[in-house]
């Protein structure tokens, strides 16, 4: 039991809620999505969806490049944010860790993201503002 008044560290069995339901669906497409992280820092949420780019290196990549395929996903974040009153913060990132694009959306329509503020950043830097972000959640409580 965890009592320091904090939730558990991220494992490997978090991987096991999303194996559990492509298992359950077995291949169909799925009517819902996950979020990624939510954090509640001073009475405003911030909902974080991680992109993972695989053929485009994440500073060359942004998601207004395939909203065709991802649209209702991006338009339920923003929809989820705009109702918590929160910031939606889109992190493309890639396997070697070497680029973080991180996109603030600013404003979205049905045709893609129209306001954003970006940063790009190596590992080191990207590290830093998520501990941050995640320190300031944790003392939130």
């Amino acid at each position: 039991m965890n009592n320091t008044g904090f939730s558990k560290p991220i494992g490997k069995g978090d991987d096991d809620a999303k194996e559990l339901i492509i298992e359950a669906l077995e291949g169909k497409v799925t009517g819902g999505f996950d979020l990624d992280s939510v954090y509640l820092i001073n009475k405003q949420y911030y909902v974080l969806e991680f992109l993972k780019c695989d053929t485009v290196r994440p500073f060359d990549s942004h998601p207004n490049r395939y909203w065709f395929k991802n649209k209702q996903k991006f338009i339920s974040l923003w929809n989820i944010t705009q109702k918590l009153s929160g910031v939606l913060y889109l992190v493309n990132y890639e396997k070697s860790r070497e680029q973080f694009k991180v996109i603030k959306v600013k404003s979205l329509s049905s045709t893609g993201i129209i306001n954003q503020d970006i940063k790009e950043w190596g590992f080191d830097k990207f590290k830093v503002w998520f501990q941050e972000l995640n320190k300031k959640g944790r003392e939130n409580k």
